[in-house]
């Protein structure tokens, strides 16, 4: 599977009742509306990274909730939390790739060792997501996406201002 014709949809935050369903934070500028019977695959994958279908779309307390084929217990939905979901660029519509909160080929420069390169890619794990910055001074640096580390993101300038928690980067360097 080729990841670069994929783009992340969304994260499984939890389950959601007995049925199958879980709660299910989208990406930013992901219209709802493109999701029900969109075909996913579901990341990081168990064993084989193999397609399966939004089969149900509704509002829930704290944000939308899906059901996936092949997920109709709770047992199995419990395997998904903190997983992304991604899908085929070709079955999104433009306005979703074009999102504002994708920070990849934005600058990073911190408060004492000024620029670190460029965001190269987002991991996006359970807990927060990752920027992996690359070209910069330092090599390859793993920023984590929290409050205490990135003091602001501008997409208009293209630099996110960050400033690192101590053993991110050798201070030796």
């Amino acid at each position: 599977m080729d990841r670069s014709q994929f783009a992340t949809i969304g994260r499984i935050i939890k389950t959601h009742g007995v049925k199958g369903e879980v709660s299910f934070a989208p990406a930013e500028g992901l219209p709802l509306s493109c999701l029900e019977e969109l075909t996913v695959w579901i990341v990081p994958p168990a064993e084989k990274a193999e397609p399966t279908v939004i089969t149900s779309l509704r509002p829930g307390p704290k944000g939308p909730l899906i059901g996936l084929d092949g997920y109709q217990t709770l047992e199995q939905s419990a395997l998904l939390t903190g997983k992304s979901l991604i899908a085929d660029t070709a079955n999104l519509p433009p306005e979703a790739l074009e999102a504002p909160g994708n920070p990849v080929g934005v600058r990073v420069i911190d408060e004492e060792r000024g620029d670190l390169g460029t965001i190269a890619e987002v991991i996006v794990t359970g807990a927060n997501d990752v920027w992996v910055v690359n070209d910069g001074p330092h090599g390859e640096v793993l920023i984590p996406v929290i409050d205490e580390v990135v003091i602001e993101l501008d997409h208009e300038s293209g630099t996110a201002r960050v400033r690192l928690l101590p053993g991110l980067i050798e201070e030796g360097e």
